[in-house]
């Protein structure tokens, strides 16, 4: 790999030249096993002032945001989304129906390795690599090293609770230090959210509370928070998740969208955080919108998620389309509304207000404040244009939340799919829903064979 990314996010000639070196910085053999610098490029010299070392954050955005469906620009939707019950492949790529039939294989190289798991770890090496340039740089101010402190820790914290979530333990590397990193063996999972909760705490309180960039296009204060809500209540930490919820919430700097074909424009005031590009939209509006109405749509809306709508469910209405083929009617996602055009309307969301409603609900109904779940569920379901929720003990509250999350955030970097395995109901239902392909070992992904092969301490995910 002697180029890592190119894009301009900006036109300034500093921000490609400062690019370029970190690029050559940066350049290495493997992803998890992070070889040697290429160059021999110091660290100094891409980071010897504020306007350099931001424009060397701004590069890992761009290679976070990159075309290909990548595990932050699309990946992390579109593969969970056809190993849980959200999407139906319609064409015959086996690569993509291993994932729709739980049948993926260790060196699936394009999807496994060139999408989720090395994306995956080249943001992390880009995050540690900023990181650690800042921490050593004397020419930055102390508040632009806060920030991009802060930034970073998110970036690094959002690659690795994707990796952890799909791939099960993975080796936790936190320097680009590749003779250690070439050899470092999988992590237990206490230790991964150990560490994500040390690493987005400290965010927090490093990052300002308003937005360093226009448009929510890089993280804030109140984007660690969100991700650290989401962070305790993988975690069952009831408490924590509520607090993080809330104190985003309360912020009031976001609000939902009456609209909701207005949730997913670039300048929504529910978005959190989202990654911009300058020219395109997004990998998941080229992917799931069809190139005509009279086009089978590559991936449909199975009949499991549309009949999870209630009737009347505006999201239905907002959120899915329908193209009719040969007298059949195929649902497609439809969040992100254009395809190919411009000019950019779209930028890819990554936090949005309605999770942290819907974070907060879960986390009082488990704390027994079953009046202030109702709430938070009936902000999310009145906006739908449903009228609220019936449910008045824990149970039914539960569903409910679980039943609210399915039709709120699917399609949607893999929320149901992780939903499933961390609410104990991915067995039970996949079993039903995909048999005989489903088995309790499809929950996790196998780890790609190449790197099986090239670190001996890497031990592989059973039933691979």
């Amino acid at each position: 790999m002697k180029k890592i990314f190119y894009h301009n996010l900006k036109s300034s000639m500093l921000y490609f030249s400062v690019i370029n070196a970190v690029c050559l910085l940066f350049s290495c053999k493997k992803f998890v096993e992070i070889g040697a610098p290429v160059s021999k490029i110091e660290t100094a010299s891409v980071f010897s002032n504020d306007q350099a070392a931001l424009s060397a954050a701004l590069g890992v955005y761009a290679n976070m945001g990159t075309s290909g469906l990548t595990i932050c620009s699309g990946g992390a939707t579109l593969y969970p989304a056809l190993s849980a019950d959200e999407l139906t492949y319609t064409s015959t790529n086996t690569e993509l129906l291993s994932f729709q039939h739980n049948a993926i294989i260790a060196d699936n190289g394009t999807g496994i390795y060139g999408r989720l798991w090395t994306p995956g770890y080249k943001n992390i090496y880009y995050a540690n690599a900023v990181l650690e340039g800042v921490s050593k740089s004397v020419s930055i101010s102390d508040t632009l090293k806060k920030q991009l402190k802060g930034e970073m820790l998110v970036v690094r914290a959002l690659n690795y609770f994707y990796l952890f979530n799909l791939f099960g333990n993975v080796p936790l590397e936190l320097s680009t230090d590749y003779k250690v990193n070439d050899i470092m063996a999988r992590t237990p999972a206490n230790k991964i959210y150990e560490q994500l909760v040390t690493d987005l705490t400290l965010a927090v309180s490093l990052l300002p509370a308003s937005n360093p960039a226009q448009l929510n296009i890089r993280p804030n204060k109140w984007t660690a928070s969100a991700l650290l809500a989401r962070v305790y209540l993988y975690q069952k930490d009831w408490a924590g998740a509520e607090a993080q919820s809330s104190a985003v919430i309360g912020s009031a700097q976001y609000h939902l969208e009456n609209n909701l074909n207005n949730v997913f424009t670039q300048g929504s005031a529910e978005t959190i955080w989202q990654l911009a590009s300058d020219y395109r939209n997004t990998s998941e509006g080229s992917t799931f919108i069809p190139s005509g109405s009279s086009s089978r749509p590559s991936y449909a809306i199975n009949n499991y998620l549309l009949s999870a709508f209630e009737s009347g469910d505006q999201r239905k209405v907002s959120w899915l389309k329908k193209n009719t083929v040969g007298g059949t009617d195929y649902y497609y996602p439809n969040k992100y509304k254009v395809r190919t055009s411009t000019p950019i309307t779209e930028y890819y969301v990554v936090f949005r207000l309605a999770e942290q409603y819907l974070i907060r609900a879960e986390a009082r109904v488990q704390q027994n404040n079953f009046d202030g779940a109702k709430a938070d569920l009936n902000l999310i379901r009145s906006r739908a244009g449903l009228i609220g929720t019936d449910a008045t003990d824990q149970p039914s509250l539960l569903s409910a939340v679980v039943a609210e999350r399915q039709t709120e955030l699917f399609c949607e970097w893999g929320h149901r799919f992780l939903d499933l395995k961390r609410n104990g109901q991915v067995d039970q239902l996949l079993g039903i829903r995909k048999a005989p392909d489903w088995q309790p070992t499809d929950a996790v992904y196998p780890i790609p064979l190449s790197q099986i092969q090239a670190n001996p301490y890497l031990v592989q995910n059973s039933g691979y």
